[in-house]
């Protein structure tokens, strides 16, 4: 099915958020995250130049805690905490948010209209309605297991309509 916004490439996230992170990081292909109503997955949704919905980035506890950790050097153990609980601390919802926020431009390509990051939502069932069918979408997502060096494993899913 043809998408509006890109589906990014495993290459494409291994090399963006290969800027942010240690030398170690890797990215793969992964099974798919679980991103409907109760699911462990915090949401990441980004609006058009008219502030409607139009893809989401998803990640499950385990990227949450080490990707917002780890921007800062939070210590792994208080990382494998939130993790383990789903209790964030403000620092680690702040840098997701700025990692969802650089994100944004993988979804993003010569062809494709402009996007930017509106929220990032601590739960599927927290978005709009109107953004919840994006969730669903069969027309473009990518899955992929990520390994934040020195702190451990996490999954991402980059949903586009």
């Amino acid at each position: 099915m043809t998408t509006t916004f890109a589906t990014p490439k495993e290459i494409e996230v291994q090399e963006m958020l290969g800027m942010l992170y240690d030398a170690g990081l890797s990215v793969k292909s992964g099974d798919a995250l679980a991103t409907e109503a109760g699911s462990k997955s915090l949401i990441a949704l980004y609006v058009d130049d008219e502030d409607q919905p139009v893809t989401v980035c998803a990640c499950d506890y385990n990227f949450t805690a080490f990707a917002g950790a780890a921007l800062t050097k939070i210590p792994k153990g208080g990382a494998e905490d939130a993790a383990s609980s789903g209790d964030f601390s403000g620092a680690i919802l702040g840098n997701l948010n700025e990692v969802m926020n650089i994100c944004s431009r993988l979804f993003m390509n010569s062809s494709t209209p402009h996007l930017r990051l509106d929220k990032t939502y601590n739960s599927p069932d927290e978005i709009p309605e109107g953004a919840k069918q994006i969730l669903s979408s069969s027309a473009g997502r990518a899955d992929f297991d990520v390994t934040i060096p020195g702190y451990g494993d996490g999954k991402l899913a980059f949903i586009s309509t």
